[in-house]
């Protein structure tokens, strides 16, 4: 007998299997890698500070000065040429860089003698700075030049022309000029020396006709304006 075969409506339909999902996997992104900064170059017609990056314009430092150069305590009196009647600059003119200033176109060469002859100006006593120079002996076979610092115009004492020098310290050379000066010309020349209290007690008596500390100026300036 033939046999039957079971209809499609009759037959259970198959489960069907569920779809595999695929799960995307993420993947951690690459680390960036940090790019440096090149340094641009600079352009044509412009200094390098204005073509340097943003971020190292502000770390530059600017060239410092270089420091103002102190003046010597003493400066060696040299010879100028101009005649002493030609005051053409003031106490207070330009010097050349020492900061003592000029009197009657003279470079004054310390701050006591730039003191001194302040003083001497506001009191109205006239005078000149290294005036002349003299041929002195300072020893039996030696020849030296010899300007006095300051000469008063017009006043005198004992009858004879004021010399005013100043000293600072022992080891200016212009003492064994003075005791010089003094030996040969002292008939003529009447010697003052400004110092302090420690230089006047250890400088050679045959140095001055009159000594003056240096805290004695104003006295020793009204007596010469009397």
């Amino acid at each position: 007998m033939p046999t039957k075969t079971p209809s499609k409506s009759s037959q259970k339909p198959k489960a069907k299997k569920p779809a595999k999902t695929e799960t995307a996997r993420i993947k951690p992104a690459a680390p960036k890698k940090e790019e440096k900064a090149t340094p641009r170059k600079p352009e044509a017609g412009k200094s390098p500070a204005k073509a340097q990056p943003m971020a190292q314009r502000g770390t530059t430092k600017s060239p410092s000065r270089p420091a103002r150069p102190q003046p010597p305590a003493y400066i060696p009196r040299g010879f100028q040429p101009m005649d002493d009647e030609d005051d053409v600059l003031g106490v207070h003119g330009a010097g050349h860089g020492f900061g003592y200033g000029r009197c009657g176109g003279r470079m004054l060469g310390s701050s006591l003698e730039q003191n001194v002859c302040d003083r001497l100006g506001h009191a109205g006593v006239a005078h000149s700075h290294t005036p002349r120079h003299f041929e002195v002996s300072v020893l039996e076979k030696q020849v030296a030049a010899y300007a006095p610092m300051i000469v008063l115009r017009g006043r005198g004492r004992e009858g004879k022309s004021v010399v005013i020098e100043t000293v600072e310290d022992l080891k200016n050379p212009i003492l064994p000029k003075i005791v010089a000066f003094r030996r040969q010309y002292g008939q003529e020349y009447y010697v003052i020396l400004i110092a302090p209290d420690e230089v006047l007690d250890q400088v050679e008596l045959a140095t001055y006709d009159e000594a003056c500390a240096t805290t004695d100026i104003s006295t020793l300036i009204a007596r010469l304006a009397e």
